[in-house]
């Protein structure tokens, strides 16, 4: 009950109290504090790991096309404008390279608004079709460019990249019909970008040679309480670091609260990486921690270029436990950063992470009461018989 009470409180801190985490926000800023503290008060050696980085905000925007206000949302990270201009609807990367777009305002939509497009500085998954859209847009000379939304019902971005040279915005699915090449537009998007910085959050429990590092992202999506994505891991982390209190291991376990793994560059991502994972022979395994607790969802888990040994450990840990599963390995988040590094890792979130991420994650819905905080104590206690029980010192 000790350690539920204290997920609960970091929930409400990071969610309730500070509220949306955009990455070199000052609420971004105080949520990394905060962390900080708790480590600190637990008597962990705390480091912040600080790096350059961009604070966006806007306050509205408005699109008039042929005299009709149409409804529509700035891209996140958006530079900011006040054009006229002609519309240009383009369906398809083929189209698009031959497109008159200079001096228009284009329209992306069919396969081009498919799915979301990676940003330029994004160095995980790039596909070249991406990276080719991207240049033909900038190089094109279009005064702005709409995208249609990637959901019906919310302005979800296709492009989300603060590298991105030309005004952006979203519409609705909805709306396209009205949206015809040749009419008349005005597009306001009322942005700004500002130089920030923000910081990783490390901590140290122990001293040992090797280390077990647990991951968890601390920035969310502007305009989000992030309880799923991603305060419930921040608080399983900070209350698993709570709980060490005395324990005698044979190799340090390293708390790394990234910051920008919902940012468009992954800035915190990138400075870690350079400056940790070079050696990574260091790692013992990694644990990276987004999106758990679900409520009606199981704890899911899954496993990247892990050895047998760890593997069979683990699995048997969890068999004896009611509610968690294995799942097979996906792509999105900060535990490919330790596997494409050749960590073993271990990726937990919920079951059903990606139906919730087409439904509530990055929206304002996102909210503590998503999160079923005894889960949350389960995976606590799960990882704390891992690494304080002789599960991992089994396989050193």
């Amino acid at each position: 009950m000790e350690i539920q009470k204290k997920i609960e409180g970091h929930l409400n801190t990071l969610c309730r109290e500070i509220g949306a985490r955009p990455t070199g926000s000052k609420a971004n800023q105080k949520a990394a504090a905060y962390a900080g503290r708790v480590f600190a008060d637990a008597g962990l050696n705390v480091t912040k790991q600080e790096f350059d980085c961009m604070d966006w905000t806007e306050n509205g925007s408005t699109l008039t096309v042929d005299g009709q206000d149409i409804p529509t949302a700035p891209a996140p990270f958006s530079l900011p404008c006040s054009v006229q201009g002609e519309l240009l609807c383009i369906r398809s990367l083929e189209e698009l390279r031959s497109a008159p777009a200079a001096g228009k305002i284009v329209v992306l939509c069919g396969e081009l608004a498919a799915e979301p497009l990676m940003p330029k500085s994004f160095v995980f998954w790039n596909p070249d079709e991406h990276r080719e859209t991207i240049s033909l847009l900038e190089r094109g000379g279009a005064k702005a460019v709409l995208t249609l939304s990637l959901s019906p019902e919310q302005f979800v971005p296709v492009i989300e990249d603060g590298d991105f040279q030309v005004p952006c915005a979203v519409i609705l699915p909805k709306h396209l019909p009205l949206l015809k090449s040749g009419l008349s537009v005005s597009l306001t998007l009322n942005t700004k970008r500002h130089s920030a910085k923000a910081a990783n959050i490390l901590a140290v429990y122990g001293s040992g040679r090797q280390k077990v590092c647990v991951s968890a992202h601390i920035d969310t999506r502007p305009g989000t309480p992030g309880a799923l994505d991603n305060a419930s891991g921040v608080a399983v982390l900070l209350a698993l670091a709570e709980h060490l209190s005395g324990q005698e291991l044979p190799y340090r376990i390293e708390f790394v609260l990234f910051n920008g793994e919902d940012y468009y560059s992954t800035p915190g991502e990138m400075v870690y990486l350079s400056s940790y994972l070079s050696s990574p022979k260091e790692y013992i395994c990694a644990f990276n921690l987004d999106g758990v607790g679900a409520k009606g969802q199981s704890t899911a888990y899954s496993f990247y270029e892990c050895p047998q040994n760890l593997l069979s450990c683990i699995s048997g840990c969890a068999a004896d436990l009611d509610g968690f599963e294995q799942i097979e390995p996906w792509p999105q988040g900060d535990h490919t950063l330790f596997s494409f590094s050749g960590v073993p890792t271990v990726s937990v979130t919920s079951g059903n992470i990606f139906g919730l991420a087409e439904r509530i994650l990055h929206t304002e819905h996102d909210t503590p009461d998503l999160i079923d905080t005894n889960k949350l104590e389960a995976l606590v206690n799960f990882l704390h018989t891992l690494l304080c029980g002789g599960s991992i010192e089994q396989i050193l």
